[in-house]
């Protein structure tokens, strides 16, 4: 007979989890060390919710749930912010917690929330795990954390249910599957398609858990339709490709706007309304393809195609014929919206730093973006070509993010290249988990964009006509504290020193803060 802590770690290997983020507590003592028998590494971070950022990013790239845990109370409050964003942002997990003892539930308070309450507005479940259900509870949260669409599921673990003997039954381990579209709803959809002069695709975050790149290539280049992604999405169409059309609400989104607008038919493949930042602003009727109904009902779907969205796309691209844009018009918004772009800056312009740093990073590099003014210039000016090549919290859009995502690329790819790219404000929010990236052994540039305020929403009280206030702050010097934590650290505030900081980054072993020190007046071009 096994003790709960042991099934929850033998049913984690089961199901392929190599890594348990978290910080610990004695009340999560014996799983821990469950954990360690069983081979699974746990990754200590320097606060909690850096462990949920990391297994919501986990899942995001590999599709799998990505694991989180935490000891009761504070320990499960700070790791709210991370499961509200997986939640939010669509990544499978499973974020386990810690409580009381059952024995003590009734009149203790000390550090005793009651966690399944708080945990149920931002995850797909909550449950409480107990001697007979422990491999029940775990089995079916790794189900539902990857059906669609996927997200966290918590885990209560009182402390003393732990070290019971487990007696309840296991099934094994499943994972959710994205089902098949339906053949009459493919001939609507196609029918519907036939009739268009000028479509346009909007790609969505569900298109890239399916895997549809290449469908998506094929059917873009039938209809010759431009095609448009949201941040989440980047790279499951290549913004190289001609008919790449810019992503939406990000900077230039009135040039994106006014193409869709322009589109007698709108094709979502994939679109989540959680991946819309501003409302919906388009008239032309929609075909909805996607792994579940219209349920939100942003929008007036004509047809739904439900079902594996690459199988949905590779369906209408065989049944497709070119449409009818006028010639040169995508083209000519590629154009217009690249010199949208522009910075207008006497410094080193945030624009400049994005553009040496994608010249550096081959094709398949990762980018991971923190939130803040530079997220929605980044989602625009940064080129994707790949799929999961663009990591962001766009529908939680938590700063601190950012670095955690890196680290999360750089752990199951170690030798894939990454870069983290996050502002001042960000960094020092979690600035203490340098010491958690160099602990790992990564080799990771971690680009610090340095202006001294919360730009984004400094930009927001100028455009109010208001006063800035509360926004500035006075930063260290984040490359001599990056070499405190055993890191290198390298500061720059010219483009020459900017490529060969980045360039001396990518080629050296470790972790690297590259301190720029930007002109944040830059971020008001191209708006």
């Amino acid at each position: 007979m096994s003790s709960v802590a042991q099934t929850i770690a033998r049913t984690l290997v089961e199901a392929g989890v190599r890594y348990v983020f978290g910080h610990p507590g004695g009340e999560v003592a014996h799983l821990i060390e469950a954990l360690r028998r069983e081979g699974i590494s746990f990754v200590l971070t320097r606060h909690e919710a850096t462990a949920a950022f990391l297994a919501a990013s986990w899942g995001e790239l590999s599709g799998r749930p990505g694991v989180c845990l935490s000891t009761l109370g504070p320990g499960a409050t700070n790791l709210l912010s991370g499961v509200a964003h997986a939640y939010l942002d669509r990544c499978p997990m499973i974020a386990m917690t810690a409580q009381l003892a059952t024995d003590r539930q009734i009149r203790a308070t000390h550090q005793h929330l009651d966690l399944t309450r708080l945990y149920a507005p931002v995850t797909k479940a909550s449950i409480k795990v107990a001697a007979d259900n422990a491999a029940t509870a775990l089995e079916h949260a790794l189900y539902l954390a990857t059906t669609e669409r996927p997200g966290p599921v918590h885990l209560e673990i009182p402390s003393n249910v732990a070290t019971q003997t487990h007696t309840g039954s296991s099934r094994g381990v499943r994972f959710g599957n994205l089902g098949a579209p339906s053949a009459p709803s493919i001939e609507e959809a196609a029918r519907l398609l036939a009739t268009s002069r000028r479509p346009a695709i909007l790609a969505g975050i569900g298109a890239t858990r399916c895997g549809a790149t290449t469908p998506l290539i094929r059917l873009a280049e039938t209809l010759r339709a431009p095609v448009v992604t949201t941040p989440k999405a980047k790279g499951v169409f290549p913004e190289d490709h001609a008919l790449s059309a810019g992503v939406l609400d990000m900077t230039g989104d009135a040039i994106v706007n006014g193409l869709l607008q322009e589109a007698d038919l709108l094709l979502t493949a994939g679109f989540d309304v959680v991946e819309l930042i501003k409302p919906w602003a388009f008239q032309a009727p929609v075909i909805h393809v996607d792994t579940v109904s219209n349920t939100d009902q942003l929008y007036d779907a004509q047809v739904e195609v439900v079902g594996n969205v690459a199988s949905a796309l590779e369906a209408l691209a065989l049944a497709a014929r070119s449409a009818a844009w006028p010639e040169g018009r995508i083209a000519q918004h590629r154009q217009q919206l690249r010199a949208a772009l522009v910075p207008r800056s006497s410094g080193l312009a945030p624009h400049t730093v994005m553009e040496i740093v994608r010249a550096a990073l081959p094709r398949e590099g990762i980018v991971a973006s923190d939130v803040g003014a530079h997220k929605i210039l980044l989602g625009q000016i940064w080129t994707a070509y790949a799929p999961r090549t663009y990591l962001v919290s766009n529908g939680l859009s938590s700063m601190g993010s950012g670095v955690p995502a890196a680290l999360a690329a750089k752990l199951l790819a170690p030798h894939r290249p990454a870069v983290a790219i996050v502002g001042d404000g960000g960094m020092g929010m979690y600035l203490g988990e340098l010491e958690t990236a160099v602990r790992l052994g990564v080799s990771l540039p971690i680009v610090v964009l340095v202006d001294g305020s919360l730009s984004l929403i400094k930009l927001g009280q100028l455009q109010r006509g208001y006063e800035p206030s509360g926004v500035d702050f006075q930063n260290p010097r984040f490359a001599e504290v990056a070499a405190c934590f055993g890191a290198s650290g390298i500061h720059v505030e010219t483009e020459p020193e900017m490529r060969e900081a980045i360039g001396r980054a990518l080629d050296q072993p470790g972790v690297t803060v590259i301190e720029a020190i930007v002109d944040a007046s830059a971020y008001t071009g191209g708006e």
